[in-house]
């Protein structure tokens, strides 16, 4: 009887859940798109229990459409979106507020104020992140200061609280483990990095109680089973998306570095089993703990990415489908100095300014849709430049190549432009999927298909290579005037 791999996989527009054979060859896959909301100007929303049903109603169809019976699915893993937070009243199950999305902007006064206060050396010290909007804990204290019923749960002892990995195995396992794993716990702003545990200094500042935060453990780990679908499934793997696909990239080695291309991008190198503060504005987060082996990695995030070709289609109706950027890019007019700055909700690393917002520079009459377009895709490669040099001062460290995955890497004109600017090798993984894969991984992992992060490092395979075809001089050029650009947005904000 064949075996097989669950690999639930929800991220931060859409939910799927991705079956693989014992081989990790992919056999099927179903996808839900996920409603957004944007209720005010940097607020952005999720329903959680329209999360939770996508994701159980995807598993069923993908277990009938193949067939299977639950016996032959050795284990799931499960991947999501990061800091998304999630408050929930642990006798109905049902959350006591929208989703607060990580890309949420309206905790900005509060971390202002704890700058203010002098706070932020401290909670870098403790968990490695910059002060921002962008983690759970602000979000988390402002659900609480913001709904009724909240007091009355944590009095009861029935408030919980969970990124979105514990949401789903909350729901998955009928509420018998609330649990998350350490490298979700490491993006909330109150887990000590280097004890592994949750800073009871942090929930004192914030004023979040303990009693509503899950148990933290390791990636590969007995999380429970479910019963949802028939007979048991274990669940033995967890791992935020970005880490998952840095597993599924088989980053395992200092100085290995990958960059995920989804709706936000996500730059993340492996800085070895010590843990090291930035000096350079990035982050400091656990890639992973397998059994005995802890690695750290310094993380720089662009909060638009993906997203920035979906203003494009959507608000702009410069395009119809998001492919037709690839096409529109080769059109441009290569004089055309068009700079954009898609800031749409803020400045990440290394800027981290979340009151920021997009502006464009150098339009003339000559300016077309496709200049507009060729300049947003260049800005998301001059962010990445700026992150890797972030990352190759703080590490002093040379990053010769960089390992790509996610939606945007179909757009060829991008990745070129991406391999030019930071004048690097850029290699494409056979399987593109690698948020999934690195959960399947972790899934397999866990029930002895495979024995070691070896396996996965034997595993991985390059579909493509992409070498710079521009010249370091003129790229030089090209970066000071965006450089230009930047310093004058940020004195506008």
């Amino acid at each position: 009887m064949k075996k097989f791999i669950l690999s639930i996989d929800q991220g931060t527009t859409s939910s799927r859940v991705i079956l693989y054979d014992s081989k990790f060859n992919k056999i099927d896959s179903v996808k839900k798109e996920l409603t957004q909301f944007f209720p005010k100007n940097g607020w952005v929303e999720h329903d959680a229990l329209e999360i939770w049903h996508d994701v159980r109603d995807l598993l069923r169809k993908l277990i009938k459409k193949n067939k299977l019976s639950v016996s032959q699915i050795l284990s799931i893993g499960i991947t999501n979106q990061r800091e998304t937070t999630v408050l929930w009243n642990k006798k109905t199950g049902r959350p006591i507020n929208r989703a607060i999305v990580w890309q949420d902007r309206r905790t900005s006064s509060y971390c202002k104020n704890l700058k203010k206060k002098g706070l932020e050396k401290k909670i870098q010290k403790i968990t490695g992140l910059v002060v921002d909007p962008y983690f759970s804990a602000t979000k988390i204290r402002w659900i609480l200061d913001n709904n009724r019923i909240s007091k009355k749960l944590i009095q009861s002892n029935n408030l919980l609280f969970g990124t979105i990995d514990t949401w789903l195995l909350w729901n998955l396992t009928r509420g018998r483990s609330h649990i998350t794993d350490i490298t979700n716990a490491s993006r909330t702003m109150l887990f000590d990095a280097q004890k592994n545990q949750w800073s009871n200094d942090l929930l004192k500042t914030f004023k979040i109680p303990k009693s509503i935060l899950p148990k933290v453990v390791d990636n590969v780990y007995d999380f429970g089973e479910t019963k949802l679908f028939g007979d048991s499934i274990k669940i033995g793997g967890m791992a935020g998306d970005q880490q998952a696909a840095t597993i599924g990239q088989a980053c395992f080695q200092p100085g290995q570095s990958k960059g995920t291309y989804g709706t936000g991008c996500f730059i993340l190198m492996n800085i070895g089993s010590k843990f090291k503060l930035s000096t350079n504005k990035l982050l400091t987060t656990v890639a992973f703990k397998i059994g005995s082996k802890k690695m750290y990695c310094y993380e720089g995030s662009i909060f638009v990415a993906g997203s920035a070709v979906q203003w494009l289609r959507d608000k702009l109706n410069f395009i119809k489908y998001s492919h037709q950027s690839d096409d529109l890019y080769s059109k441009a007019n290569i004089n055309e100095n068009v700079i954009i700055i898609p800031a749409l909700t803020g400045l990440g690393a290394p800027h981290w300014k979340a009151d920021a917002r997009g502006a464009i520079f150098g339009l003339t009459r000559n300016t077309g849709i496709a200049e507009i377009v060729k300049a947003t895709l260049d800005s998301i490669a001059y962010q990445t430049f700026d992150l890797v040099r972030c990352m190759q001062k703080d590490s002093k460290r040379k990053i010769k190549e960089m390992r790509v995955d996610g939606g945007m890497i179909n757009n060829n004109n991008f990745i070129q432009s991406l391999s030019n600017i930071l004048q690097i090798k850029i290699i494409l993984p056979k399987d593109s999927e690698t948020t999934a894969l690195g959960a399947a991984y972790l899934a397999a992992l866990s029930c002895g298909l495979i024995k070691s992060t070896t396996s996965i490092e034997k595993l991985w395979k390059s579909n493509k290579i992409v070498k710079p075809k521009i010249n370091k001089n003129k790229i030089n050029k090209m970066i000071q005037k965006w450089h230009h650009a930047i310093n004058k947005l940020i004195k506008f904000s």
